[in-house]
């Protein structure tokens, strides 16, 4: 991608980004919200449906990024479709743009909640979550083309309009190293909203 594309796709993000939505909400989340009933193992994930913008942090460098999480199939599934971009600086001389797709789903043999990561360099991660509170950890089984890698998730709820995301990556032989942060923002809700 050329300097002039990258920079474009940024400013788009940063576009959406610079509509946060600025919320003050002074009690923190003690537990994540079932906001679906006591049928739905997926309802205590909930409070994520909705558009979020992000600021990130980590060993690339900083950027922006764009963030929506939906149910899907009946609710079956909670899809998240995400898109950051790092501009060039020094952790990232060529900058860098990522694409995600995650699925979220209730295993009912194991009584667990998975999630599928499918990123844009063909990278698959197979994760099992566990909830505790506010914090959701999801830590991967497998990785598809990425032998050996292992790799940790962690969301942080602050509230229903704040979350804090840590992803922790480990390369064969290596113990677990935080990657990146990023801060969270849920969006206005627009027409047809959230």
């Amino acid at each position: 991608m050329s300097k002039g594309r990258r920079a474009q796709a940024f400013l788009a993000v940063a576009a959406v980004a610079g509509t946060l939505f600025a919320a003050v909400v002074d009690s923190p989340a003690r537990e994540l919200t079932d906001t679906t009933g006591p049928e739905d193992p997926l309802g205590p994930l909930g409070v994520l449906v909705g558009s979020w913008s992000g600021e990130i942090e980590g060993r690339l460098g900083s950027g922006k990024g764009v963030r929506r999480y939906q149910r899907a199939m009946s609710g079956r599934f909670l899809l998240c479709r995400h898109t950051s971009v790092r501009l060039p600086q020094e952790k990232s001389p060529g900058g860098d743009q990522h694409e995600e797709l995650g699925v979220f789903s209730f295993d009912r043999e194991r009584k667990r909640i998975s999630y599928r990561e499918f990123m844009i360099e063909g990278i698959v991660v197979l994760s099992t979550c566990e909830i505790e509170g506010a914090t959701v950890v999801c830590t991967s089984e497998s990785v598809e083309n990425g032998p050996g890698i292992r790799a940790r998730l962690t969301l942080e709820i602050t509230d229903r309009y704040r979350f804090t995301e840590r992803y922790e990556l480990a390369w064969p032989g290596k113990d677990l190293e935080l990657s990146f942060t990023n801060r969270w923002t849920r969006t206005p809700v627009l027409e047809g909203g959230d």
